[in-house]
């Protein structure tokens, strides 16, 4: 009796307490596996229920894609922004061009004016260099204005890129953020242990649609 009594306490009014976690999936979906009973044991980390992931995965495909897109695009804008820069060098070259054009038809016309007063150049003469100082001064307008164009369009491609690369761009940030929660929501389709136990009490059956909580 000592040896029993020793080893083995009676008592009318004994309980038990024990720790208890409750799991429940972060995301929503159907039940594809179960894979504990009632009393059995898990350690931290083991499968407890696989949700389908069909969804999840499709999610995650497009999320890389999108992330590869925002990438590319990320990637034209610097090549454009190269690009606008020779634009910018081109159109000033113009520029230059038409100006020596009007200035060498202002020299033009001046004298052919000054001749007709004595009567040395012909009207069609006078006229036609009245015509070319027109077209002159019209390539000079346009040169200019295709050469404002290239500067707008180079700071409105600039600001797309402004202090930042390709990996912090806020396109290619925002896009690998979606990547990375479509991957979260993808492991998160695997319900795991979250301590070592003993399972009490399942309630989910195969088949069975959960929502998130």
């Amino acid at each position: 009796d000592h040896l029993y009594a020793s080893k083995f306490i009676e008592t009318d009014n004994a309980y038990t307490a024990a720790e208890t976690a409750s799991v429940t999936p972060s995301i929503g979906g159907i039940v594809r596996e179960v894979r504990v009973t009632d009393t059995s044991y898990v350690h931290e980390g083991d499968v407890l229920v696989v949700l389908d992931d069909v969804d999840a995965r499709l999610a995650l495909a497009q999320a890389e894609a999108e992330l590869g897109r925002a990438q590319r695009r990320v990637r034209g804008y610097v090549a454009n922004d190269n690009s606008l820069n020779a634009q910018i060098a081109a159109r000033s070259a113009d520029v230059s061009r038409a100006q020596a054009d009007l200035d060498r038809a202002v020299i033009d016309l001046t004298r052919r004016e000054n001749l007709a007063e004595s009567g040395s150049v012909s009207g069609d003469e006078l006229t036609k260099a009245r015509n070319a100082y027109e077209s002159a001064k019209a390539s000079l307008a346009q040169a200019r204005n295709n050469y404002t164009a290239a500067i707008g369009a180079r700071n409105a491609n600039a600001v797309l890129i402004e202090d930042t690369t390709e990996n912090t761009n806020p396109e290619v940030t925002l896009a690998r953020a979606k990547r990375d929660q479509a991957q979260v929501n993808l492991d998160r389709t695997i319900i795991r242990s979250p301590v070592d136990g003993v399972v009490a009490k399942r309630s989910v059956q195969v088949g069975q649609q959960l929502q998130a909580g």
